[in-house]
C-alpha cells in the first residue's frame, strides 16, 4: 500500500490532457486505482503573477496525469 506524498503539496503541475497549470493542494493513496491521487488548484493556462484575478478551482486527479514544473 502506498502513502500520501507531503512533499508534493505546493508542487506546480500541467495537466497532461489539457495543458491547465496548477497547483497539488492534498495527496492520497488511492487504493481502487492503487496510484496516488490529489487536488489541484487550477489556475488555467498560465500561473498569475502575484495574486490571482480569479479564485482558482480544484479538481481531482490521478498524479500519473500530471507533469511537475518545478
Amino acid at each position: 500500500m502506498g502513502k500520501p506524498e507531503p512533499a508534493l503539496v505546493g508542487r506546480k503541475v500541467r495537466l497532461d490532457d489539457s495543458g491547465e497549470v496548477g497547483i497539488i493542494i492534498h495527496t492520497w493513496w488511492d487504493e481502487v486505482g492503487d496510484t496516488l491521487d490529489c487536488y489541484i488548484a487550477f489556475f488555467g493556462d498560465h500561473f498569475p503573477e502575484g495574486k490571482p484575478q480569479r479564485i482558482p478551482y480544484v479538481l481531482r486527479y490521478w498524479v500519473a496525469g500530471l507533469t511537475l514544473l518545478d
